[in-house]
């Protein structure tokens, strides 16, 4: 059957959307899945890594966060870099997609460098292997809910499963959760119910390229070379072929530039400063 995915841009002063259609396989499930038992396969069983995610994606979705898991780490030691020199974390929302988020991978490994992927659920169920690969890379995994569901609409419940659903998947593909949430749409950061429920900080963002409205390369360039400074976080999404065309320009001058592009948690970490859940930070500095 055929799919229409809608990748929406959390503007804090408006969002658009924009549709990405592919072809799921047979017998793909979608929607955010019924919670069930889930069974935990046997070493002898050797499940793939696919039908490992499917498992959870179909069968397991639970029903209230856990206290003790409020908080997982999800980063590896920090690497050694200048302090002394500027930093930018490069963020990418809504995948990860076959095509698109493969080049913007390819682009930080060859340049040495990462990113922070706020990724779906969804998209991590059809697309294990790009989860797998971006944390592989030294890039940090962040938590962008099931299927994009505006936080301040739902009711407790359902908002705790779109964002817990999420972490039992990138525990399945990673061996670690996402101690990071993006909310879609940017709505909920200055709800007072939404940061007492979500357990985990929210991220958003000081440079919003609007590359899912202009889908233009150039565009998107500007939006960041034209303003950048130490502490940004810069938003595109890596569902769109035009966002990986500008990476590909973006991210060596940057280097260029003298800026170390690192994830989130290690900007916060190497500028000294804390991340803690009921917050909602912009910028690091």
């Amino acid at each position: 059957m055929v799919l229409a995915a809608c990748f929406l841009c959390g503007s804090l002063v408006g969002c658009g959307s924009q549709a990405v259609w592919q072809e799921a396989p047979a017998g793909q499930v979608v929607e955010i899945p019924t919670p069930t038992p889930t069974s935990v396969p046997t070493p002898a069983e050797t499940p793939s890594l696919a039908d490992a995610v499917q498992q959870v994606a179909e069968a397991m979705l639970p029903s209230e966060p856990e206290e003790a898991e409020a908080t997982p780490t999800d980063a590896p030691a920090l690497p050694e870099i200048d302090l002394e020199s500027p930093m930018v974390a490069l963020t990418f929302d809504d995948g990860p997609l076959s095509g698109s988020t493969d080049r913007i991978l390819n682009i930080l490994e060859q340049n040495g460098v990462v990113a922070t992927f706020f990724i779906q659920g969804k998209q991590a169920a059809l697309y294990p292997e790009l989860v797998a690969r971006a944390y592989g890379l030294g890039c940090q995994i962040g938590n962008h809910t099931y299927n994009h569901k505006d936080l301040t609409a739902l009711n407790d419940q359902d908002a705790l499963q779109q964002i817990e659903s999420v972490n039992e998947l990138v525990m399945q593909i990673t061996g670690a959760g996402c101690s990071l949430v993006r909310p879609p749409h940017g709505k909920g950061w200055r709800d007072s119910r939404v940061l007492e429920l979500v357990t985990y900080p929210l991220i958003m963002w000081s440079i919003d390229t609007k590359d899912w409205s202009t889908r233009n390369p150039t565009k998107t360039i500007a939006a960041v070379l034209d303003v950048v400074k130490d502490g940004d976080i810069i938003l595109m999404h890596d569902v769109y072929t035009e966002t990986a065309d500008a990476a590909e320009k973006i991210i060596p001058e940057l280097i260029a530039r003298g800026y170390k592009l690192v994830t989130v948690s290690e900007m916060f970490s190497y500028k000294g400063l804390e991340l803690s859940a009921g917050h909602a930070y912009r910028h690091a500095g």
